[in-house]
């Protein structure tokens, strides 16, 4: 199950930061013991060209390049970079870089919630939101459960928060469209004084605090956010709302924004939205969750009243706070989204040595492998490496090794004499066995062994790269921010 923090945003996302270039957490605080820097180097380079690469895809809302970048990333390294991508310590730097990515993404779109956004782009982000946890399951299924942890983990929470994006733009057009007749906001506020008891509204939803704000937003604040209108006041209205009208400061909006011009759409809007924003500053000593709570239940009961005394506008209030409680959730899902940093995963620095973890083993994890063939070398984990990649132990098996070359094992079989000279008997059993290799059909000429392109060619090679993948782009480049 996922966690989600929900947290109203503390400030705005200026624009500005949107043109930033990514930066990816330091790699070195989390590579093991052994690492050869270079390799280390390759995969922090190569993991940040795969997130531009992504990022771009989606800013350009080509779908099917986004796919792609996922199936095609593990081609892109070598095999010691494979082996390090692996390693269990890795998890948590694989983790904190996709979310990163992700939040450079939700930064390109937060702006669209209120706007009218193509249909090809709606279409595009609703598939990437419903098929992204399952391509990556797919795409990484041949990797270790840290791997696939870690890379499903940010993608997830991306994917829900896309899908609340979608559903706020679409309410938010269905709201636009009542609130921008005038009859239907003189209507709306008509019933609404009429049938909601506002005291009996707060105390069958509060929890026993933030009674006086909440009369105040459903006497006072509603009228503001309905206006302008040309009626205040109905015969029959509850008292509570002639005594609000009675008082001075109700001629203008305690929390509104001036300057918003009421007869456009965008203007009605922007003026709930600037009032939503301001409810964690009026209820500071609540969190997120019981301030979504909180104004679900207010609004169900007045929505109730509306209801069951069949008003008239009772389907434009329903589709109103429909929009109120997505975007509601929308401004926390996305602030806990985005106060999310790299520090809040303690990460060692660069001088802190890791825990030393054992590597897998191909036996261990029969499913575990790469777009690029192993050699004989790298068959076995013990295998010292010629790639510098991470070597656990200094000693090799020349048995483990099928289609080892000859030098290579000459050379082993030199240095395993002097540290433990063999005797007579299998020193002449080992003789033998060289001599036999080496003289094999009386051919050395190399024919029938197997070159590159034919290891290329096993089906091994597609374990991390998905069959009928086109990379073809789609007819038109769509900017969406």
């Amino acid at each position: 199950m996922v966690n989600y923090c929900l947290k109203f945003p503390s400030r705005e996302v200026h624009s500005d930061r949107d043109d930033e270039a990514i930066a990816l957490p330091s790699i070195h605080g989390c590579i093991p013991i052994g690492t050869d820097p270079d390799t280390a180097e390759a995969l922090a380079a190569l993991y940040r060209t795969h997130c531009i690469s992504v990022i771009d895809a989606f800013r350009f809302c080509k779908e099917r390049m986004l796919w792609h970048h996922f199936t095609s990333f593990h081609g892109t390294l070598t095999v010691p970079v494979q082996k390090l991508f692996a390693h269990p310590s890795m998890a948590a730097w694989i983790k904190e870089c996709d979310w990163l990515m992700y939040q450079k993404m939700v930064q390109f779109v937060s702006p669209l919630a209120l706007q009218v956004v193509p249909m090809r782009v709606i279409d595009t982000f609703r598939a990437i939101s419903t098929k992204l946890a399952n391509h990556l399951s797919l795409t990484f299924q041949n990797h270790h459960q840290h791997v696939q942890d870690a890379k499903l983990g940010p993608a997830t929470v991306f994917a829900a928060l896309l899908d609340r994006l979608l559903r706020v733009n679409a309410t938010a057009h269905a709201a636009a469209n009542m609130l921008t007749n005038d009859a239907n906001r003189d209507q709306m506020w008509h019933d609404w004084v009429l049938y909601v008891k506002p005291l009996k509204v707060a105390e069958s939803s509060l929890p026993g605090v933030g009674y006086q704000r909440t009369l105040r937003i459903l006497a006072t604040e509603m009228r503001h956010l309905l206006g302008p209108l040309s009626m205040s006041t109905y015969g029959g209205m509850d008292p509570i709302y002639a005594e609000t009208l009675a008082e001075p400061s109700s001629n203008g909006s305690s929390y509104g924004h001036p300057g918003i011009d009421d007869s456009s759409t965008e203007g009605v809007l922007d003026r709930w939205t600037n009032f939503l924003q301001t409810l964690p500053s009026l209820f500071q000593h609540a969190d997120a969750r019981t301030i979504l709570h909180c104004a679900g239940a207010v609004g169900n009961a007045a929505l109730r009243d509306i209801t069951i005394a069949q008003a008239l506008s009772f389907g434009s209030w329903w589709v109103t706070k429909t929009w109120v409680d997505e975007m509601l959730l929308w401004m926390a899902e996305k602030g806990g989204f985005m106060e999310r940093t790299p520090d809040t995963m303690r990460m060692r620095g660069r001088d802190e040595t890791a825990p030393e973890v054992e590597l897998p083993t191909d036996d261990a994890s029969d499913n575990f492998g790469g777009p690029r063939p192993r050699t004989a070398i790298s068959e076995s984990v013990d295998a010292p490496s010629r790639f510098g990649s991470v070597d656990i132990n200094n000693s090799y098996d020349g048995s483990k090794s099928r289609g080892a070359s000859v030098a290579y094992q000459e050379n082993y079989l030199y240095r395993d004499s002097h540290q433990n000279p063999p005797t007579a008997a299998a020193a002449e059993a080992r003789d033998r066995k060289i001599s036999g290799t080496m003289t094999t059909n009386g051919d050395d000429s190399g024919i029938g062994l197997e070159t590159e392109q034919d290891e290329l060619q096993k089906d091994h090679y597609s374990g991390f790269v998905a069959e009928g993948t086109n990379i073809a782009s789609d007819p038109a480049d769509v900017v969406v921010c």
